[in-house]
């Protein structure tokens, strides 16, 4: 794939991750790009072909440990890592 459709495929799941996932409610704020570094780390674990448990436990622990939303881990990401992995055939 080439660079710039790796930018677009990232650019999609940071706009998944802003819609769906938001643990620091950014969505209604000024900070679009906050989920940029975990966009890229989730297409580097669809690249690398990762569960989807694989994914949303890098999702909870970005909440936990880099976020500090510790109360967020319990929540059900199925459908983020689903809107994420149907992203995949692009890849």
């Amino acid at each position: 794939m080439s660079a710039q459709g790796r930018e677009v495929v990232e650019a999609e799941i940071g706009r998944i991750l802003l819609e769906q996932w938001d643990p620091l409610g950014t969505r209604a704020g000024p900070a679009p790009g906050a989920y940029a570094p975990y966009a890229h780390e989730v297409y580097n674990l669809l690249a690398r072909g990762a569960s989807d448990v694989q994914i949303a436990r890098r999702l909870h622990q970005a909440e936990r440990d880099e976020l500090q939303h510790p109360e967020l881990v319990d929540r059900d990401l199925t459908p983020v890592v689903r809107a994420i992995r149907a992203l995949e055939p692009r890849l």
